[in-house]
């Protein structure tokens, strides 16, 4: 039990956004979409208002949309809001540019490398606070 947090922080990881490394990314690819001030205006509908970017699994690329299942989406607010999967298809006028999100391999070491290290401080500092102390305690009672 003491490793589920552990276990659980390996699972997820640092993600960057970087220019497509094609024109038509596969279904799968995870996608960060800009969109246009009037893409904004125009998809409030479906997203919300201040929407300037959406996060999300491409589903179905065409000439004209992308269909994502959405993760997260960015206000101009700078809040962010998490979705559940929900489809959302974009049109490509609503657009400005597109990124994939990969993994930083280096990025998540050196924060799995942080995190282990803490514990290990914390469970060296709590093991050090363990050991039996001298001088503590009552007087021995008189002979």
């Amino acid at each position: 039990m003491r490793f589920v947090p552990f276990a659980s922080l390996l699972l997820c990881g640092c993600y960057v956004s970087v220019p497509l490394s094609t024109p038509s990314p596969v279904p799968g690819t995870k996608l960060q979409v800009q969109l246009t001030d009037q893409g904004s205006i125009d998809l409030a509908k479906y997203l919300g208002p201040s929407v300037i970017s959406v996060d999300g699994r491409l589903l179905q690329g065409t000439d004209s949309t992308l269909a994502l299942s959405v993760s997260s989406i960015s206000m101009r607010s700078g809040d962010e809001q998490f979705w559940k999967g929900e489809t959302v298809t974009l049109p490509r006028t609503a657009i400005a540019t597109v990124h994939e999100r990969k993994l930083s391999k280096w990025r998540s070491a050196l924060i799995a490398g942080a995190v282990i290290a803490g514990i290990a401080a914390i469970g060296g500092a709590a093991a050090g606070n363990s050991s039996p102390s001298s001088g503590g305690g009552p007087p021995p009672p008189p002979k």
